[in-house]
């Protein structure tokens, strides 16, 4: 498990992206390094965005599933929302929901504020994203 805790300010994205490519190397796990970082991304821009508070990033690897958690002290929960090709923001959570296989909120318990989490399938039956289209032979 690796906890980044991230001050409130625009470097916190940058700080984020490196944490996540460099513990997913330490890993071996660099083919989840794009989706993951865009990800994290998002939702630690969420948290800057609503909250002035400290933020934590937790990266963890649970047998077959790695999971992004960021934390802050805002007690709005995430809500997804329909974008419009006018739309100029809003699209964090549409771009999470794309690029994870799950994801999710909880309170966090007796203290202020959410985690919101998201997460990755290492079995590569469990994917949502096809990587290998099906040959005409063996489809017929």
């Amino acid at each position: 498990m690796v906890a980044t805790p991230l001050e409130p300010s625009p470097e916190a994205v940058s700080r984020a992206r490196r944490t996540v490519h460099e513990t997913l190397a330490a890993w071996g796990l660099d083919n989840l390094a794009d989706d993951m970082v865009l990800v994290a991304s998002e939702l630690v821009t969420n948290a800057l965005q609503h909250t002035s508070g400290p933020i934590v990033m937790v990266l963890q690897q649970r047998d077959e599933t790695v999971l992004i958690e960021v934390a802050d002290v805002s007690s709005a929960l995430p809500v997804p929302r329909r974008e419009s090709a006018d739309d100029e923001s809003g699209r964090g959570l549409a771009l999470v929901e794309a690029f994870s296989d799950d994801w999710g909120y909880r309170r966090r318990g007796n203290r202020r504020g959410k985690w919101v989490w998201c997460s990755w399938s290492l079995s590569p039956m469990a994917t949502k994203h096809v990587d290998q289209p099906v040959p005409l032979e063996a489809a017929s």
